[in-house]
Parts: structure tokens; C-alpha cells; sequence
């Protein structure tokens, strides 16, 4: 298939075969939550709602609903909001699936362990079942680049998903992390879905202070203090579990774009969720512009 072709046969677009329901509380909020993922038609993308409101008002994945980046992505279509959706949308697209329908019993999604390992697991069990439609890839026409002050993003088109991302804090215990990846659904199930959030041990207080994290806790996050991780009796899953949490997050963010992200290498540097987003919205407008030269050459 060359880069200009949107669709490929022979890859068919995925839904879940069954249901599956899990419960636990938000992390930035503290509500408790339920979330319960359904099959979806081709051609649906992901969609969440929020079951406890008057209707169930829908609230598509999309770029163009992303309301704030605050410590988290955040969803919002009319008054409906969800909040910190990136590990739920990061499992979605690191198993390969493409059409699901998402309903959550409050405003956030539950954080369990703070990883994206429980969506991926209870995906996976539910089963995903192909669609009589194949998947609409994302092809960029040539490198896309983003940057702002340390941080740098840069995609080229290549036929398999890469990330080499680069992660730098002036901390003593992780004062520089770097890895690169080739991913497909057996190495984000092994590499990142099991990577979770953390934060450092200053912040956790004023970050309580405006009503963030008020669901955190050892369970579900590592604490970086300063001179040892903070964790439950688990410890570290990886060495690197920082920066490949962060590989986690920008995988959810992208895939707010709405199509498979499979199709290109992307190198970023000092990550975090307002500048995943401003670098999809890049890779969309590349995205688009190759589609409409495209469909120009073929008139």
C-alpha cells in the first residue's frame, strides 16, 4: 500500500465482540466511577457517555473536543465533560481497536492502577471482531514538526508505529530518560500499557489544593521524592517507567486524530498533554492536506 492510499482492504476496522464493565474511582477528582465499553459500528471511531446525565450525551474522541490539558486530557461537548481519558484511549488504540462506544458513570473515568494494563486486559477478554470496512490510516505527507520552548515533536511516514521519546527533568533521580520503541499490539501490551502515572512529591499538595489529584494514591501513582520513588510494594515495573508512561500518554493523545496511528515514526522530547495535542493537530492538517491533493489528482 503506498502513502497516499487513506484505506486498506485488507486491514479491517475492529469493535469489541462483547461488553465489559470496571469500576474504581478518578484520580484528579476522586468520584467514584464506572466505565463500560459496547460494541460500536464501522466507521463509529471511539465515543464516550456520560450514562449519569439526562440522555447519555455523547462526547466523540476528537481533537476538536479537547477542552483542557491541565495534569490530564479533558473532553467536553456542550456541558457534558469527561476528564483524563488519555490511558483509556491509549489501551483502545494499543490493542488495535477502532469503533467503541464508552460509557462512564461520572465525570472521569476510573484510574485503577494507573496504568493503561486494565482497559488493554478487559478489552482483550471482551474480544475484538473485524467489521466489513477496512481502516482509515493516517498518512502524513512528509515530516511534521512541533515545538515549544524544551519541547520538540517530529513525525515521518514510515509502514510501522515508532515513538523515541526523550524525557528530561532537572531531578537528581531521573535527570534523563530515553527509549525507542517499534509498536504493534504484543509490544504495548509488554513495553507501555503496564507503565504508570506518576508525579513528584512536591506537587501533591498544591495540586490538592486545586482539586487535582484528589483520587491519588500509591495505588494508582508513583511519587518521585527526592531521593527514592515512592511506590506500593510493587516498585518500579521498569526501570524507565516514567518515559514510557509518557510514550502511554501521547499514544492516548493521538488518538484523538480519529484514525490509526500506525503508519509513522515520531521522535518527541520532553512530552506532557497540551503539547501532544498541538502535534496531532499538526500531523491532522498534514493529514488532510495530502488527502485533498489526493482527491485533486484523481478529479
Amino acid at each position: 500500500m503506498n502513502q497516499s492510499s487513506a484505506t486498506d482492504a485488507s486491514c479491517p476496522q475492529t469493535t469489541l465482540r462483547g461488553e465489559t464493565t470496571l469500576k474504581g474511582i478518578g484520580l484528579h477528582t476522586g468520584n467514584r466511577s464506572e466505565i463500560t465499553f459496547r460494541p460500536a459500528p464501522a466507521g463509529s471511531g471511539i465515543r464516550f457517555f456520560r450514562a449519569d446525565l439526562p440522555g447519555s450525551p455523547m462526547i466523540p474522541a476528537r481533537l476538536g473536543n479537547v477542552i483542557t490539558t491541565v495534569r490530564g486530557t479533558n473532553l467536553g461537548a456542550g456541558p457534558a465533560k469527561v476528564h483524563t481519558v488519555e490511558h483509556v484511549l491509549s489501551a483502545c488504540t494499543g490493542i488495535g481497536l477502532d469503533n467503541v462506544d464508552i460509557l462512564v458513570s461520572a465525570n472521569e473515568p476510573p484510574i485503577l492502577d494507573g496504568s493503561a494494563r486494565p482497559f488493554a486486559q478487559a478489552l482483550l477478554e471482551a474480544g475484538l471482531e473485524a467489521l466489513a470496512a477496512p481502516k482509515r490510516w493516517q498518512h502524513i505527507p512528509g515530516e511534521v514538526t512541533y515545538s515549544d520552548g524544551a519541547a520538540r515533536y517530529r513525525a515521518v511516514p514510515a509502514e510501522q508505529f515508532e515513538i523515541e521519546a526523550v524525557l528530561i527533568h532537572d531531578h537528581p533521580l531521573m535527570p534523563r530518560m530515553a527509549l525507542r520503541l517499534e509498536l504493534d499490539p504484543r509490544t504495548y501490551l509488554e513495553e507501555l500499557a503496564p507503565a504508570r502515572t506518576f508525579c513528584f512529591e512536591h506537587e501533591v499538595a498544591f495540586l490538592r489544593s486545586q482539586g487535582l489529584a484528589q483520587g491519588g494514591s500509591l495505588d494508582n501513582a508513583i511519587v518521585i521524592g527526592k531521593d527514592k520513588f515512592h511506590t506500593n510494594s510493587e516498585g518500579l515495573r521498569y526501570p524507565d517507567e516514567f518515559v514510557r508512561h509518557k510514550m502511554l500518554d501521547l499514544i492516548g493523545d493521538l488518538t484523538l486524530i480519529g484514525r490509526p496511528l500506525f503508519k509513522m515514526r515520531v521522535e518527541a522530547q520532553c512530552l506532557g498533554h497540551s503539547h501532544n495535542v498541538e502535534f496531532a493537530k499538526r500531523l491532522n492538517e498534514a493529514a488532510r492536506s495530502l488527502r485533498k491533493k489526493s482527491a485533486a489528482l484523481e478529479a
